[in-house]
């Protein structure tokens, strides 16, 4: 039977709602390589960074949050998405030690 992994469009975005913003996975989920869990403790720490810096303007702290995380989280699901492409492709025996070997 064949398996899927389920994952967010790379570049996904959406107008900024000031009262609510997703983190991790709800925001940027990617296929599973390593990148997923690093983004989303970022998330975290940058939102509560954009909150601290606007303590009185919770909508300017969440669409300065998102478009960093817009930004950042792109960049990282084209990776995640073409470390998965690479480790399912037919000759991924062969690839993925030549990837992995240090220059």
């Amino acid at each position: 039977m064949p398996r899927s992994i389920t994952t967010l469009p790379v570049g996904l975005t959406w107008p900024s709602t000031p009262s609510v913003t997703p983190v991790g996975d709800a925001a940027h989920l990617m296929p599973p390589v390593g990148q997923g869990a690093n983004m989303a403790l970022l998330d975290g720490a940058l939102l509560g960074l954009a909150l601290a810096g606007h303590p009185d303007d919770f909508p300017a702290a969440v669409a300065e949050y998102e478009r960093e995380m817009f930004e950042r989280t792109a960049a990282a699901a084209r990776t995640s998405s073409d470390m998965r492409a690479m480790l399912r492709a037919p000759d991924a025996a062969r690839t993925m030690p030549a990837f992995l070997r240090p220059d």
